[in-house]
């Protein structure tokens, strides 16, 4: 079995959580069905498995954003519509940007809690 570290470094450089064959990425927004050279799959047939990402993505623009964001309003260094505009600008980029990792994280969580669905065969 494969031992938890293994799967946090592995995801975290893009590799197959299982046999550390690089890159689980097909592009910046999606993520290969299987491995290419164990068949791990990576798409998941639960429903809503990738929407982690989202999740993830609200809470990084939540604290690194929209509370700075607003703090400064309170202090009235910005103006509400000008802050309003910035943080939905820099939320949206900043979740782009950060796609492939939210994707990474996603599948490294699920593995970490669950690393004997790694040595089944599907």
């Amino acid at each position: 079995m494969t031992k938890r570290i293994n799967i946090i470094q592995r995801c975290l450089q893009f590799k197959c959580p299982k046999c550390g064959h690089f890159s689980f990425i097909k592009n910046w927004f999606q993520i290969k069905k299987e491995c290419e050279n164990c068949s791990l799959n990576f798409a998941r047939d639960e429903s809503g498995f990738y929407f982690g990402t989202t999740s993830i993505g609200y809470v990084i623009s939540i604290v690194f954003v929209i509370l700075p964001i607003c703090i400064l309003v309170i202090l009235n260094h910005l103006s509400v519509w000008f802050a309003v505009f910035l943080a939905i600008l820099v939320s949206l980029l900043l979740n782009i940007i950060l796609y492939p990792l939210l994707l990474s994280w996603v599948l490294m969580s699920y593995f970490f809690l669950q690393p004997e669905s790694l040595d089944e065969n599907y």
